[in-house]
Formats: structure tokens, sequence, C-alpha cells
């Protein structure tokens, strides 16, 4: 059960580094002389572990990571870090389709990445503003040139809560479907338009978005890419 919490605002003294680290995975930020310096410390394989969030004065970083010098002229010694949804959807797909039965109305639980944000404060300057894990570019809609350019995760899509994998560097989206057609619906993929959804965190510091829906009318054709419309009314995780 996630618990900690690793977004807020983090006080630095002159030359001291702060990290945030999942494995091997880290970020990394130190305050220096009128400019701040960022590290991204990049793995290629995902985990679930915690978010860690430690001091280091004298933290090693590789030569090959390259520094970021983000120059100020004020002496604030204060960053507020953030989690942040994807500035684009993002395509989720199940691991396998989903067979939705006619007349079925389910509820369905999908993970998506969040990013990094580091601004100062009190400013509100961005600094940093990445993913742990950046999904894949890619492409949604009727052709080459009527789309839109989006995010693709292989992400899980569960029933039951209990069976997703809490990750603290994902928000999970609640998606209501409800086939009112006369015939299954078959879903591949789902367009989660996480850019125009807000973010909350519980009681246990997990991430959500406000939740979605789809309707499947009896009319409408076969497509297994589904609008999805946003219950503005859900704010259950606030």
């Amino acid at each position: 059960m996630i618990k900690n919490i690793w977004w807020g605002d983090f006080t630095f003294e002159q030359q001291e580094k702060k990290s945030w680290s999942i494995g091997d995975r880290a970020i990394v930020l130190k305050r220096d002389n009128n400019e701040w310096n960022s590290w991204n410390v990049e793995t290629n394989d995902e985990n679930s572990n915690d978010v860690i969030v430690c001091e280091h004065s004298n933290l090693s970083i590789s030569e090959n990571v390259e520094i970021g010098r983000y120059l100020a002229s004020n002496k604030s010694n204060t960053i507020s870090i953030t989690p942040q949804l994807a500035d684009k959807s993002i395509i989720a797909r199940p691991a396998s389709p989903l067979n939705i039965l006619a007349g079925e109305t389910v509820q369905l639980f999908v993970s998506t990445p969040v990013w990094f944000c580091a601004k100062s404060s009190p400013e509100g300057k961005v600094l940093v503003d990445l993913p742990f894990w950046r999904p894949s570019d890619s492409w949604i809609g009727a052709s080459t040139i009527d789309g839109q350019l989006c995010y693709a995760k292989y992400t899980s899509a569960k029933t039951n809560l209990e069976d997703l994998e809490l990750r603290p560097h994902r928000a999970i989206t609640p998606i209501t479907v409800i086939n009112n057609h006369h015939e299954a619906l078959v879903i591949n993929r789902i367009n989660v338009p996480v850019n125009y959804l807000h973010l909350y965190n519980d009681e246990n510091n997990q991430l959500w978005t406000s939740s979605i829906s789809i309707e499947k009318e009896n009319d409408s054709d076969g497509s297994d890419d589904l609008e999805l419309l946003i219950d503005k009314k859900n704010t259950l995780y606030q």
C-alpha cells in the first residue's frame, strides 16, 4: 500500500543535492550560487518501487549524465515538486482485448504515467518537467492526416481495483464503459485524454485522475477507438 509522499516544497542549502529515485532511476536537483542544477538518470526498465527522496551533499553522478543549468537572480532556496499528468492523450493498450457484452455496463481501472515537475518557489518558474518513464509517441485518428499525436503505453485494464498494481509514479483512471449496442463491444485500445483530466491523491498518497466514461450507442459503428466523455461531476478523490 502506497504511503510515502514525494511531492511538496523542498528547501535546499547552498551546494545541497536532493534526489528522487525509483531503484536506479533518479532525478537529482542541486542548489548553487544564483542557479539550480539538475540531472536525469534514466533506466530502460520500469519498476514499482517507492519514490525515495534523499538528501545528498556529495552524491556521485556519472559523467555521461548531462547537467541542466537554470540561472536565477533571486536567492530562493525552495523548490516546489508536483506530479503532473501528460500533456497529450495516452493510448492504453490492454494485454488482451476486452469484450463488453451487449447491454452491459462495466467499470475499468487503468494506470498512466505521471510527470515530475519542479518549479522555483514562490515564482513558479519551471526547471524540470519530465516523466519517470516516458511512454512512446503514437498517433490516433482516421488517417495520417486526420488525427492527433499522443502517447502509447501497454497497461493493465482491471475490473477489480485490488488486482491493479499500485505505483507511485502512475495515476489511476476509473473508466465506465456502457455498451448500448446489440453486439459485443471489443476494445483493443482506449484513448485516455489525461491532458483534460484533474489529478488527485487519496489518503494513501496514491494518485488518481477524475473519472471518464465511454458509451457505445446502438446506431454507432464498430470502431474500437471510442471517444471518451469526461465525467466532470466526479470528485471522489479530491
